[in-house]
């Protein structure tokens, strides 16, 4: 049985639930005597192992986007060294909900059996499976949850976090049972991950707009985990490489972010109506008509997937470029739920908390 004298937990938040869940673990970990360290991967370039040694357990823990993981966790768990019989455990946050005492599950798709599948391969063993059900913080499609929930939530989760921890950290496995029984749904939701990652986040990442309130303080800029939020004409430019991680949203002082529903109503109707975008999208059906079956969407893909993201990119660019029009900025904040929705931030979490580092 391991006798672990170290953990390290690399872990990204967006608004906080992840960077808790990690914490609880901690703090388990040093009841027991056990050294811990906790690593953002924020703005990652490389990977930095922190002394890792043969009685150290290492966690990732992330959130999940459109039933997988962030694009970001992906990449630095594909990225990280082999690990030949280290163990490592995973706990990827998931959108809890509550409807009155009964606490709903989300649904993971591949944000665990993905990352269980790529540390298998590069050597590691799994000592435990945690999908971790706190509130869900996806403004962009809904409200934050009211604050009462949300405590309630973390309150009941942070036993199951303590009973998970009190296992791995004595050398035992452990697979948490809603794992097992939510796998026939993740498999079923898994084409919605596939889309998610090829279309759905670089679309949601050009719904972002900041309304003309915004005072150019900067901090989604500097606290954005990817560098993916850049100042332009002193307003808020959203890239391609944004996760929606909600962090923007959730602390910007003056509440100027929104993800606009106007914007995101009106580029769905110009990428599927619009005569140039139909036109280009026979023009590939056409040009692919005498291939094969097996090579039709191969040979497909790439040429509409490019069709999809330079439509979105130069939809965005062009109404960046009304709203310097402060009644068009007024039009697209006042028709975005997001105006009138509650913020969320995981308890006990402000923005000091998300430490950035500097490239």
């Amino acid at each position: 049985m391991p006798d672990y004298t170290n953990i390290i937990i690399y872990y990204f938040s967006g608004t906080g639930n992840a960077l808790q869940a990690s914490r609880w673990v901690a703090e388990n970990a040093e009841k027991k005597g056990i050294t811990s360290k906790l690593v953002c991967i924020d703005r990652f370039q490389k990977i930095e192992l922190h002394n890792s040694k043969d009685n150290t357990l290492l966690g990732f823990c992330s959130p999940t986007h459109g039933f997988n993981l962030p694009w970001i966790m992906l990449k630095f768990i594909l990225k990280f060294p082999v690990g030949k019989g280290v163990d490592v455990f995973l706990i990827n946050t998931r959108a809890g909900m509550k409807m009155g005492k009964l606490f709903l599950p989300g649904l993971s798709g591949l944000a665990q059996l993905l990352p269980m599948l790529i540390l298998i391969i590069k050597g590691f063993r799994i000592r435990g499976l945690l999908p971790l059900d706190l509130p869900s913080n996806w403004i962009s499609v809904h409200p934050g949850l009211k604050q009462k929930v949300v405590v309630s939530i973390f309150d009941q989760r942070k036993k199951e976090v303590s009973l998970f921890s009190s296992q791995i950290l004595s050398g035992k496995s452990y697979y948490a049972s809603k794992f097992f029984w939510a796998l026939p749904f993740d498999l079923l939701v898994s084409p919605i991950a596939f889309l998610y990652f090829f279309y759905g986040r670089f679309f949601f990442a050009k719904t972002f707009i900041a309304s003309a309130n915004c005072n150019t303080c900067r901090l989604c800029e500097q606290k954005c985990p990817t560098e993916s939020i850049t100042i332009v004409n002193n307003r808020p430019y959203w890239r391609f490489t944004c996760e929606s991680c909600m962090r923007c949203i959730n602390i910007c002082p003056k509440k100027s972010i929104q993800s606009s529903h106007s914007i995101a109503v009106i580029m769905i109707y110009i990428t599927s109506s619009i005569p140039v975008f139909v036109w280009l999208s026979h023009t590939a059906d056409q040009l692919s008509s005498g291939l094969s079956a097996y090579l039709q969407p191969i040979l497909l893909f790439p040429f509409q997937w490019s069709i999809k993201i330079t439509s979105f990119y130069l939809i965005y660019a062009g109404f960046f470029a009304l709203m310097k029009a402060k009644s068009i900025n007024r039009f697209f904040e006042y028709t975005s739920l997001t105006k009138y929705w509650r913020r969320y931030m995981a308890p006990g979490i402000v923005a000091s908390d998300f430490f950035v580092p500097k490239n």
